[in-house]
């Protein structure tokens, strides 16, 4: 992840995330149909994908991943949607 998208994706994190209620839903913020791992939510930010959950107040972001046509890119590693 370059220097300008990890900037922006913590940015977005932070406001939409921290600053924002988390589990509002909207286009680009929703619950996932299915969890992925421990993850309930997924937040777009284009082209990246932040896969967190939410427990009481808390926030906790498990998977930041950088969607690739049909699959997200996660260290490395490949993950056909």
């Amino acid at each position: 992840m370059s220097g300008s998208d990890r900037a922006r994706v913590e940015d977005s994190i932070r406001l939409r995330l921290g600053e924002e209620d988390a589990r509002h839903e909207d286009r680009n913020r929703f619950r996932l149909q299915r969890a992925v791992g421990e993850a309930a939510f997924e937040l777009r930010i284009d082209p990246w994908r932040v896969f967190y959950r939410v427990a009481a107040d808390e926030v906790r972001v498990l998977l930041i991943g950088k969607k690739v046509r049909e699959a997200i890119v996660i260290d490395g590693k490949r993950y056909v949607l």
